[in-house]
């Protein structure tokens, strides 16, 4: 099946177009009803056909899951902790798929030194480690076919959706209120669009043999035995020693720290050289502060509740569940 594409009309998108500051700011992407920029029209129909590897690992998720720290994880792993090779920026050895798309509404040259980011997947060496944000029904077809490794991450949605205000603040130049952000995600209408269907779409996949999925919640509880779940994943026999390492390596402090991970230079690239990520909540950062729960410092009783009626009405019968609570 193609890749469709449709322009957004009327109140919706005036109402997106305020809150980025963007004429035209996003489009519909179908099958899906996925909502991306419109630099997506030129990469959509290459991702369809690309070309996948059996020894492909991808991550995938919705934005702000907690997919850098995992796909980290997955990558060390992967790759015999190599941590001197790690100190790399992670889209060079890691690569977001759908990058040049996402920041296709951005100006300015700082973007180059990037390239493209589907050029970059389709030209490296084997095993390639692969991160998406795209849902299942814009995946490359063949990857139902080849049958790569996929580990994907989820999280529940109240916190996700307080992390992914402050990325789209961050990044994307949002300015409205949590509250007008939480409206338009709750309506399936934020960037990358539906939350559930992107979650059950994976979800439905998750007793094959080549899909691992994992919980932020549960990743964060217990992470040395996620560690040891994901290594037996990927076939590969790690130490304790090792895992010690790791697990120091993908320490949270560690994590803010990383300038190969955190968008540190990516970020004062395209905001100024004296832009800091830096502030007393932790809101002006790529990496903020991985709790469960934060939620409760952003939501009323009533969106809270709208949240859990939401969640409770799309989850009925699938037995996925989420915590929300530390």
């Amino acid at each position: 099946m193609s890749v469709r594409y449709e322009r957004l009309e009327g109140a919706l998108a005036e109402r997106l177009d305020s809150l980025f500051g963007v004429p035209g700011c996003l489009i519909e992407v179908n099958p899906g009803k996925v909502l991306l920029p419109p630099k997506y029209m030129e990469l959509g129909q290459r991702i369809k056909d690309l070309e996948v590897r059996p020894d492909d690992v991808w991550v995938i998720s919705y934005p702000r899951t907690g997919s850098t720290w995992v796909q980290e994880m997955v990558w060390c792993i992967g790759n015999d902790l190599d941590f001197e090779t790690a100190k790399q920026y992670g889209q060079f050895r890691n690569p977001l798929l759908e990058l040049t798309a996402l920041m296709g509404n951005d100006k300015g040259s700082w973007k180059d030194s990037l390239g493209n980011s589907v050029d970059l997947a389709e030209s490296m060496k084997s095993p390639r480690f692969i991160k998406t944000h795209l849902p299942v029904t814009l995946l490359p077809k063949q990857i139902f076919t080849v049958r790569p490794k996929i580990i994907y991450v989820s999280r529940n949605p109240k916190d996700m959706c307080v992390s992914y205000y402050h990325y789209c603040r961050l990044l994307h130049d949002f300015h409205g209120s949590f509250e007008d952000f939480a409206e338009i995600f709750l309506q399936g209408k934020a960037p990358v669009g539906p939350y559930w269907s992107h979650v059950l779409g994976f979800w439905d996949l998750h007793h094959d043999e080549n899909v691992l999925f994992l919980k932020y919640e549960e990743v964060r509880k217990d992470h040395r035995g996620c560690i040891l779940k994901v290594a037996k994943f990927l076939g590969k026999d790690i130490s304790e020693d090792d895992v010690s390492k790791l697990l120091d390596h993908l320490s949270f402090q560690k994590m803010k720290e990383n300038r190969a991970l955190n968008l540190e230079d990516f970020l004062q690239a395209r905001n100024g050289p004296g832009f800091i990520q830096k502030s007393d909540q932790g809101d002006q950062t790529f990496i903020r502060k991985g709790k469960v729960g934060d939620w409760k410092n952003y939501m009323s009783p009533e969106l809270a509740d709208k949240f859990d009626n939401w969640t409770r009405d799309n989850l009925k019968g699938t037995g996925l569940s989420f915590n929300t609570e530390e």
